[in-house]
Parts: C-alpha cells; sequence; structure tokens
C-alpha cells in the first residue's frame, strides 16, 4: 500500500492546545483544541481529557499550560510549549493561596510537586505579567533541566498566546 504524504505530514506535525476555553481563540488550521472547563471537578479531571502522543506538539495556555505540563509527565510529546503557565505546584503554594482565582483555590487538595518530563520544554511569559507570576514561571522553568525560558516584551497573560499562535 502506498502512503499518502500529506497524511504523513499531518500526523508528523500534530498540535494540540490546551485552554479554558479554547474554542474562543483563534487557532491555525492543524492545532487541535482541547478545552477545559471550569466544571471539571479536579485537576486530574483536566488532564484526564488532555490525550497526548509521542508525535504531538503541545500548546498549553494558563491552566492549559499545567495542565498540558502534568499530562506530559505521562506520556511525552514530541515537544512542550507553555504560555504564561498558572504556578498551581506545591513549590508555589504561597502564591497560589494569594492570588489563584476561588475557581483554583478549590482545587488546592490536586496540588502536586513540578512534574519531570523528558521532552523539550519551552516555557514563555509576557514582562507584562505580574512580577511575582513571571519570578514563579521562571522557578518553573529552573525545575525542569531541559526547558527554555522567554520572556516576551509587551505581552500580558492573554495577549502571548495571540501574539504566538500566528
Amino acid at each position: 500500500m502506498k502512503s499518502n504524504p500529506s497524511l504523513i505530514f499531518y500526523l508528523n506535525n500534530m498540535k494540540k492546545f490546551v485552554a479554558l476555553s479554547a474554542n474562543k481563540y483563534n487557532l491555525k488550521k492543524g492545532i487541535i483544541p482541547v478545552s477545559l472547563s471550569w466544571r471539571t471537578k479536579t485537576i486530574q479531571g483536566w488532564c484526564d481529557k488532555v490525550q497526548i502522543s509521542k508525535k504531538d506538539i503541545i500548546i498549553g495556555h494558563s491552566i492549559g499550560g499545567a495542565v498540558a505540563l502534568i499530562a506530559a509527565s505521562k506520556t511525552p510529546p514530541k515537544e512542550l510549549h507553555l504560555y504564561a503557565p498558572t504556578p498551581i505546584f506545591s513549590e508555589f503554594l504561597s502564591f497560589f493561596k494569594k492570588a489563584a482565582s476561588p475557581e483554583l483555590i478549590s482545587r488546592i487538595k490536586d496540588v502536586r510537586p513540578i512534574p519531570q518530563v523528558s521532552c523539550p520544554v519551552f516555557i514563555y511569559i509576557g514582562d507584562d505579567e505580574h512580577p511575582l507570576m513571571i519570578a514563579n514561571v521562571k522557578t518553573l522553568s529552573e525545575h525542569i533541566p531541559q526547558a527554555i525560558f522567554k520572556l516576551i516584551k509587551g505581552a500580558d497573560h492573554m495577549t502571548i498566546i495571540s501574539e504566538y499562535l500566528k
């Protein structure tokens, strides 16, 4: 049977975007959204919705970035790109208790240590984010030896993803 080059290209370059209300983002063709709902009872419930293969390039934003990191620790994707990931790990509990939304506070029982992943990891945060959030994301990148940290000039929590998904 002859292989289909366009199908092979698609399978080798599949991307998944993990976020709350992922369908609201203007995603390029080839990016498959995984929407997370606030109605989900646990962070593990969100993680269970993210199905990853070793050929995927995973893009996670905000809480979706944290969920993508947890999911990637179980099945490493080809690459993992985290945009302004929410610091929901035990290393950040002091920040989490002060600054998290009420929806996240109710999920504090799910908080766990920063997971280790074996794939390439790229972590982005805008320089217009809250300074404590920037510090936490830098710490996150330091806990993942192969992570590449990028501070994006002029980007805040929401504009960072729209700029880089183009």
